[in-house]
């Protein structure tokens, strides 16, 4: 047995001689390089997941005391939109309805399922195993809307932003350059920024906030329905075959939905649907892909912790930046928000304390939490401990007692 391992690792050793002799100095050095990143982010992920776990999050047993025990089963993306109306999900039977100060609609968020006890289609006879089958996207959403009023800007993006800056070590910049490169690759025109360090800004002046987002006509799909006429059903099984699309005809699209921004306004009902990047942000295992040599990595090294904010917001004028020129930055300020939602995986929950306020729920009870017993753990390492139970040995017997 011993000897057959020695020749299957000198086997492979072989091999992996010949493959670097058969490649060039340069392409090694990437390869290396690659390898690097790779191993820094892991220490630095490693290192977050650790920092995460002494957190408390919500389990199924919150879930219940926050009247929420009726979900559908299997994992899913869990959505709480701003303003807060308490909680929804992917895979819904229905749309959820939404409400901004620009707009009011729904919205449908779909993926292939994740558990045989869940709801296998929507409401309009969309079957979400079928819909799925050949294609690489890894989910789709669609946004049906009509405006309130006219719009403040002409200048509209859609995208993700998070709440907080995120200090990322030079290896994992370098793996977000690489995964903005593939999405600008394959849809084109997207605005990404890390976002202002606040230790690094002035009390006065305002951060921007980390995002990435792209123009509207990143939208793969969109219908524009008059009034009087009725709307197409988000989960009808036929709904591709509804409005314009994006593909095969990119720049006829983009003049198409150059004119559906410079006339949205008030009376017509909007629709929407996108699904173009989805095969690099895989959501239900909270994880990059489809980027070579670099995924499948985690989320969490790259952005911090969950959640994530799914947006669609006018961006407004503003007043000279902090150098004098024109203000570029995407500033809180100056976004009119279309829709706002948090995301985050139902494996991946938000702390108890978060949840509440992002959903507008209120715990009947303060308890049904998940707690690391990494947090009761006694600090200081093994030595330290045994010092402190010899300085007080009779602690357990003497102490308070609990009722």
């Amino acid at each position: 047995f011993h000897v057959a391992g020695a020749r299957a690792t000198m086997a492979l050793l072989q091999q992996a001689t010949q493959w670097i002799a058969a490649i060039d100095f340069w392409t090694f050095a990437v390869l290396l390089l690659l390898c690097y990143i790779l191993l820094q982010l892991s220490k630095s992920g490693s290192k977050a997941s650790s920092e995460n776990r002494l957190e408390s999050a919500v389990d199924d047993e919150g879930l219940a005391n926050l009247g929420l025990s009726a979900m559908p089963p299997g994992k899913k993306l869990e959505v709480a939109l701003d303003p807060p109306v308490g909680l929804h999900w992917s895979n819904p039977e229905e749309p959820f309805p939404f409400e901004t100060e620009l707009c009011r609609g729904s919205y449908f968020f779909f993926h292939p399922p994740t558990d045989g006890r869940a709801f296998r289609g929507a409401a309009g006879g969309l079957d979400f195993a079928e819909y799925f089958k050949g294609k690489t996207r890894l989910w789709e959403l669609r946004i049906q809307f009509q405006v309130k009023n006219a719009m403040p800007s002409k200048d509209m993006y859609f995208g993700v932003e998070l709440e907080d800056y995120v200090h990322l070590p030079a290896a994992a910049k370098r793996v977000v350059q690489l995964s903005v490169a593939a999405i600008r690759q394959a849809v084109g025109g997207v605005y990404h920024t890390q976002g202002d360090d606040p230790a690094k800004v002035s009390p006065h002046e305002e951060c921007e906030k980390p995002t990435i987002v792209l123009p509207l006509w990143a939208f793969d799909q969109f219908i524009i329905t008059q009034p009087g006429e009725e709307a197409p059903d988000m989960t009808s099984p036929d709904f591709p075959e509804y409005g314009s699309r994006r593909k095969g005809r990119i720049a006829e699209y983009i003049r198409e939905m150059d004119d559906l921004v410079e006339n949205l306004g008030p009376g017509p009902t909007y629709t929407l649907a996108f699904w173009g990047n989805s095969r690099f942000l895989d959501v239900m295992s909270w994880k990059l892909r489809g980027i070579p040599l670099v995924t499948p990595f985690e989320f969490e090294p790259l952005i911090g912790r969950p959640p994530v904010y799914a947006v669609a917001y006018c961006l407004t004028t503003a007043e000279p930046g902090r150098d004098g020129k024109a203000e570029t930055r995407h500033l809180p300020s100056r976004k009119k928000y279309i829709f706002r939602a948090a995301i985050w995986n139902s494996e991946k929950r938000i702390t108890q304390e978060l949840f509440e306020k992002l959903t507008g729920l209120r715990s009947s009870e303060r308890y049904g939490t998940q707690e690391s017993t990494e947090k009761k753990r006694p600090k200081g390492g093994f030595v330290k401990n045994i010092f402190s139970a010899m300085k007080d040995p009779f602690k357990c017997c003497t102490g308070p007692k609990c009722d």
